[in-house]
Parts: structure tokens; C-alpha cells; sequence
């Protein structure tokens, strides 16, 4: 509790630069940094402590504090022994990982609020090193009641890849205004995607950054928000999504009730889930004409024993689409991909959580999309 605590006020500082310094104390190592030798990895805050994700292998480890500066993890994203990795924090903005030495990259933590018609949003601004102007990302949260740490693992590895990525407290959430909303009601998937225009046009005004090079991120129910924010908004210039659906409310809450959201052992066959959807007709918000309007650079990953989002009905209607016009769309599928994007047998909730991580892929893939999508 006391490591969750100091994490939790260093977070609160709210203007901070993560550089060359004491990375002594858990509370302040958090940040990315570069391997001996090539390779990325960072030290995210969790809510009770630090987890270490590795971006070249995927390994995904909940850490546990042996001494002031040890920390240790097990075999899985949550099973915390027996030890198989070891992360050492020294002086001067280093660690050392199973004996690797690494470097802390220098970002820098600013401040965001802005307005979103007459809710206030409250957010922080992640800044890569160097002068800019800089490309940047909104993170756009899913269905859970997501604060601007929430999405640390990937906001980092965005803002280590050279991004400015902007993330908040979503609406009821944290120092933001509003009222929470889980359901994916069209009214609140609207809300959400004005929220994320907003914070698109805050970035805008950012002398630091780039106004002609801003896109939208975001996993699961923010994939249908990420649609309708891009079909309303020319400034959304690029989108990277997650088991994001590509199909209407009503019939991914179809699939998703069949296999209990991943809770179900053993899931069900596919003749059963194909039998059910057969009877389910689309209801809800529909994205496939915000998709289909689109013109804008487009990744999609997902996962092939996703429990949450049918894949194969998003990776169909996503086919249709692009086969009726010039999109610029990447579909990427990963074999034993949970809706997490973990490595998983089939999908399962209790995998995830005993997962070794994310699929080694999923990061490659997206760096090397960037890179050709976002210039």
C-alpha cells in the first residue's frame, strides 16, 4: 500500500519531467527505457504498484517490492511466483532488468484540461524528447471507468516512439466532470467521441504540437467512439484500434453474452455461436458507415480467441468495406490473442490473468505501423 500510495502522488504532481535521476525509489522509476543491447521496456503504475511490460517480447509482470530497490515478478501478468524476472533500480535514471542494463528515456509530463462542450475534462500531456512539433495521440478510453493512468502501458510506448499522447480522466471519472456511463448507448458513445474531439482540438492549440499529424487510440468499446470521432473530424488524421467491433452493439452483446465475456469454461462451440448470431439482428450503434466514410489510415488488432468482440464477423465487415472503396485499412489477427491482446489458449478471462503477456507481435506491428501511416 505504501508503494500504490507514492505511485499515486507522484501521478497527482501533475507537472513533472521523467529524465536522468534518482530511479531509487519504485514511487519515481516509473517511465520507459532503453536496453543494453536494443529493447524497450517500462515501469507502469497499476493501481497497487508497478507492472513491467517488455515491448519487444510482449512479457507483461505485475512487480512486487522485495527491498527499496528490488522488485520482482513471476511467470504470468498476475502470478507473481515463483521469481522469474528481477528489476533492479539504481542511481541516475537506470535499472537494470534481469541484468540488462537500461537507461530511463527523458518524457515529460504536462498538464491538460480542457472543456468538451460543458464538462471539464482534466488529463495530462505525455511529451517524447526533443523540441517538436510532434505528432500526437488521444487515448480514448473503453467501457471502464478509466483515469489517465489507466492507459500508462500504452501511452508510453506511444510517447517512446516519439508521440505527444494525451490521456484523461474520462467523464465521471477522477478530477473529470460528468457522469460515468458504461453502457454503449449511442448517446454516450457520442459523448464520449465528442470528449476525444475536444482533446484533439486542445492538442491543436499546443504550440508543441504538430495540428496536421493527430490520431486516435483506444481497445474495445473505444474502437466504436474512435469511429464516430473520426467520420465527424477532418483534424483526426491517423486511428490505431484494439478489439475494437467493427459490428453493431447489439449483436457484439450477442457474442459476448454466449461466452459470458470470457467467463465461460469451456466457452462455447462454434456452431453454437454461429447458430445464435444467426437469429441477431444488428441493433444499437452500427459503425460501419462511419467506417465506410472514412479516408484516413486505419489499424485494427485483434485477437483470434477474442471472448469479448467476434473478430471473424469484424475482420468480415471490415473486408466488405474496404472492397467497396480506397480505405486505408490494416487488419492485423493474432493467433491465441485474447481480447487483451494476450497470449492465451482460448480467450479465457482466467488465461489473462495467467498469461505471460502480450503476443510479441502486437507491438512490432504497431511501431512498424506508425511509422509508414502517421508521417
Amino acid at each position: 500500500m505504501k508503494l500504490a500510495r507514492a505511485i499515486a502522488a507522484v501521478a497527482a504532481a501533475g507537472l513533472c519531467t521523467v529524465a536522468a535521476g534518482a530511479a531509487s525509489s519504485p514511487a519515481a522509476a516509473s517511465g520507459a527505457y532503453r536496453l543494453a543491447g536494443g529493447g524497450l521496456v517500462a515501469l507502469v503504475p497499476d493501481g497497487r504498484g508497478l507492472r513491467l511490460v517488455d515491448y519487444r517480447t510482449g512479457a507483461l509482470r505485475r512487480l512486487v517490492q522485495r527491498s527499496s530497490s528490488v522488485l520482482v515478478g513471476g511467470p504470468g501478468v498476475a502470478v507473481t511466483a515463483p521469481v522469474r524476472v528481477r528489476v533492479q533500480l539504481v542511481q541516475d535514471g537506470r535499472i537494470r532488468v534481469d541484468g540488462r542494463a537500461g537507461r530511463r528515456l527523458a518524457l515529460a509530463v504536462r498538464p491538460a484540461s480542457f472543456a468538451s462542450g460543458a464538462v471539464r475534462i482534466e488529463g495530462r500531456l505525455l511529451l517524447p524528447a526533443g523540441r517538436g512539433p510532434f505528432p500526437a495521440i488521444v487515448i480514448v478510453p473503453g467501457s471502464v471507468r478509466a483515469t489517465r493512468d489507466t492507459y500508462a502501458l500504452w501511452a508510453t510506448f506511444y510517447a517512446a516512439h516519439g508521440f505527444a499522447v494525451l490521456t484523461a480522466d474520462k467523464r465521471g471519472v477522477g478530477a473529470s466532470g460528468g457522469r460515468y456511463i458504461r453502457a454503449a448507448t449511442e448517446a454516450n458513445l457520442r459523448a464520449l467521441a465528442t470528449d476525444a474531439l475536444a482533446g484533439v482540438a486542445w492538442l491543436r492549440r499546443q504550440p508543441s504540437i504538430d495540428p496536421h499529424r493527430i490520431g486516435l487510440a483506444g481497445g474495445s468499446q473505444a474502437g466504436w467512439t474512435i469511429a464516430i470521432a473520426a467520420a465527424a473530424s477532418p483534424a483526426v488524421r491517423f486511428a490505431a484500434i484494439q478489439s475494437g467491433p467493427a459490428m453493431s452493439v447489439a449483436r457484439q452483446a450477442a457474442y459476448a453474452s454466449l461466452t459470458r465475456e470470457g467467463a465461460l469454461d469451456p466457452p462455447p462451440d462454434d456452431a453454437a455461436i454461429a447458430a445464435r448470431l444467426a437469429v441477431t439482428a444488428d441493433g444499437g450503434y452500427d459503425p460501419r458507415p462511419a467506417l465506410a466514410s472514412l479516408r484516413i489510415p486505419v489499424l485494427w488488432q485483434l485477437g483470434s480467441v477474442d471472448k469479448r468482440v467476434n473478430t471473424a464477423e469484424s475482420v468480415a465487415n471490415l473486408a466488405a468495406i474496404t472492397a467497396t472503396g480506397a480505405h486505408d485499412f490494416t487488419v492485423r489477427v493474432y493467433s491465441g490473442g485474447a481480447h487483451s491482446l494476450r497470449r492465451t489458449a482460448h480467450g479465457l478471462i482466467a488465461e489473462e490473468v495467467a498469461s505471460p503477456g502480450f503476443l510479441p507481435a502486437v507491438f512490432r506491428d504497431l511501431a512498424a505501423w506508425l511509422r509508414t501511416h502517421t508521417g
